[in-house]
C-alpha cells in the first residue's frame, strides 16, 4: 500500500468508493462529496480518501505528482503507485467491481489513467484531463462532470476524453456539463447517486 487514507464506514459494506482529491488539497477535502453520494445510496459503502504522496511546493497541500510545470514522468510513476494500492484494495472484502473510484481535477487525471486499466465499477471525473500518454483500456462505465466556466481546467478537456472514450468502444461514458467554475456541482452528486443505483 502506498498511500496513506482516511477510512469512513462499516466494515461489514458492500461496496467501496475511493476519493482522489486535487492539487493542493488534501484526503479530507472529498469527504463531504464523498457523505452525500453515501447518503443518497442504500447501499452501504465504505468510504475511502487516499492521501496524494507529496507535498506541494512551500508546503500548502498535496500532489500527486508536479504539476507547474508539469513533470509527466512523474505522473506516470504516482500512476503505477496508485495501480498497486487499488490493488492491495482488490484483495480485501470489497471487490474493484464493487468500487467507485471518484477524483477531482489533478485527481480525475489520475481517476481516469489508472481506473480504465482495472475492473472497476465505475470511474469519475470531475473537472478532469488526460494526461498525455493516456490510452483507455477497459471499458469500466465513466461519468464526467465540468464546469463551463472552468479557468483551471477548461470543459475542453472533459469534452475531448468523453470522445476519445465513445471512439475507443466505451460506450458508458457520459459527460455532464453544468454553469459554474472549478468545482463539483450538487447536481452533478445527484447524477452519480443514479448513475450507482443503476450499476449496482
Amino acid at each position: 500500500m502506498h498511500h496513506e487514507y482516511v477510512s469512513i464506514g462499516s466494515q461489514n459494506s458492500s461496496h467501496r468508493i475511493i476519493l482522489l482529491h486535487g492539487w493542493g488539497a488534501d484526503a479530507d477535502d472529498l469527504l463531504p462529496i464523498g457523505k452525500s453520494i453515501i447518503n443518497n445510496s442504500c447501499l452501504e459503502f465504505q468510504l475511502i480518501s487516499l492521501k496524494a504522496p507529496a507535498l506541494r511546493p512551500n508546503d500548502i497541500g498535496r500532489q500527486w505528482y508536479s504539476l507547474f510545470p508539469p513533470n509527466w514522468n512523474e505522473a506516470e510513476i504516482a500512476v503505477d503507485k496508485l495501480l498497486d494500492t487499488l490493488k492491495a484494495f482488490d484483495k480485501t472484502k470489497i471487490s474493484l467491481k464493487k468500487t467507485v473510484l471518484l477524483g477531482f481535477s489533478q485527481g480525475g487525471a489520475m481517476a481516469l489513467d489508472a481506473g480504465l486499466r482495472l475492473d472497476l465499477g465505475l470511474v469519475i471525473a470531475c473537472s478532469g484531463y488526460a494526461h498525455p500518454k493516456w490510452a483507455p483500456i477497459k471499458n469500466n462505465p465513466v461519468l464526467l462532470g465540468h464546469g463551463l466556466k472552468d479557468e483551471v481546467v477548461p470543459v475542453k478537456a472533459s469534452r475531448e476524453i468523453s470522445t476519445r472514450l465513445a471512439n475507443s468502444a466505451n460506450l458508458n461514458n457520459e459527460l455532464h456539463e453544468y454553469n459554474c467554475s472549478h468545482t463539483i456541482h450538487p447536481d452533478f452528486i445527484e447524477v452519480i447517486g443514479l448513475k450507482i443505483k443503476e450499476l449496482f
